[in-house]
């Protein structure tokens, strides 16, 4: 009697268990971090380390501003000047007493022009630009952009040749990054080469003027 009594009891037991269980229901609920842990998470992703196409991407961004740094910098070549410009810093170099004498604050003291190929100016200055003061023989500078470099030749009348038509001609390369070094840095070193240049006239334009003063004195 007492066994059967201890069995019904188990029984009775594991039916209201079981029952129970029948009848639990499970609710997903979204997990939410603590102000603490959304800190740690967000800290964690910050500082993983980026992809390769990421990393790829600052990097390219980086050598584009550095790229841009370099372009903005002053690293000249005959791109980045007029002739007039090329001349004057050429002159400055060689004859700036000469240069300056013959400029005096006013056009038309100094011209600039092109030696055609075929020209009378002698072959060795096809091809050639050049400057000149007034067109004095001996005041020709003639140059040619090579490279980073400009070739110049002028005549070399020492006085001792016996005139300008037995006077050798000298041929040097300068770097053109010298010239602007030495004349173009500062803005103030700026205006004063534009300053030339701006009263540098075409070789036509020096003619026409030269042959209407002859004209009008002619005519007095």
């Amino acid at each position: 009697m007492k066994k059967e009594l201890i069995i019904g009891t188990v029984f009775l037991g594991c039916s209201a268990i079981l029952a129970g269980c029948g009848t639990t229901t499970h609710s997903t609920k979204a997990v939410t971090h603590p102000q603490t842990v959304r800190q740690d998470i967000q800290k964690q992703h910050s500082t993983q380390p980026q992809s390769s196409s990421s990393a790829a991407n600052q990097n390219s961004v980086t050598n584009d501003s550095s790229s841009s740094t370099q372009s903005d910098g002053l690293s000249y070549d005959a791109r980045h000047l007029s002739v007039q410009q090329l001349g004057t810093l050429i002159c400055l170099l060689k004859d700036p007493d000469e240069f300056k004498g013959a400029d005096n604050g006013q056009p038309g003291g100094l011209y600039y022009g092109s030696v055609p190929q075929g020209s009378d100016y002698g072959q060795q200055f096809w091809g050639m630009d050049f400057l000149t003061t007034n067109g004095d023989p001996t005041s020709y500078l003639y140059f040619k952009p090579d490279g980073p470099n400009v070739i110049i030749k002028y005549v070399d009348d020492d006085g001792t040749t016996g005139g300008v038509a037995n006077a050798p001609v000298k041929t040097e390369s300068i770097s053109i990054q010298r010239l602007v070094n030495d004349y173009y840095i500062s803005q103030d070193q700026k205006n004063e080469v534009n300053g030339y240049a701006n009263r540098i006239q075409p070789e036509q334009k020096w003619l026409d003027r030269y042959n209407l003063n002859s004209s009008s004195t002619d005519n007095n």
